[in-house]
């Protein structure tokens, strides 16, 4: 059975930032694509939900991923609700730990 995604709320931010970002320098269709993929990605973690390196010294449980080349998707697994909350997505070295710590 898989597992359901949610984001926090913030996860929209992130990829807007992301989209923006890319944009600056590779254009609006280059930033859409690549956010496309994470998106995607994302969506895989539903069937394969324990991919990851845990990170629990920045965040009980966390699973840290790198993502569509240049991002890093971080998120939680909740087994007995079959759940995976998406914390925080960064892209290009972004300071992810600290969104991830501002987010608890």
């Amino acid at each position: 059975m898989r597992y359901t995604i949610r984001r926090h709320p913030a996860v929209e931010d992130d990829l807007f930032e992301t989209v923006s970002m890319i944009s600056d320098y590779a254009g609006i269709a280059v930033g859409l694509a690549k956010t496309d993929e994470i998106v995607n990605f994302i969506a895989s973690l539903a069937d394969f939900p324990k991919i990851g390196t845990v990170r629990d010294e920045i965040y009980p449980g966390l699973r840290a991923i790198p993502a569509s080349e240049k991002a890093v998707v971080c998120f939680t697994v909740d087994d007995p609700t079959r759940t995976i909350l998406i914390v925080c997505i960064s892209y290009a070295g972004a300071d992810w730990v600290s969104r991830v710590r501002h987010r608890r």
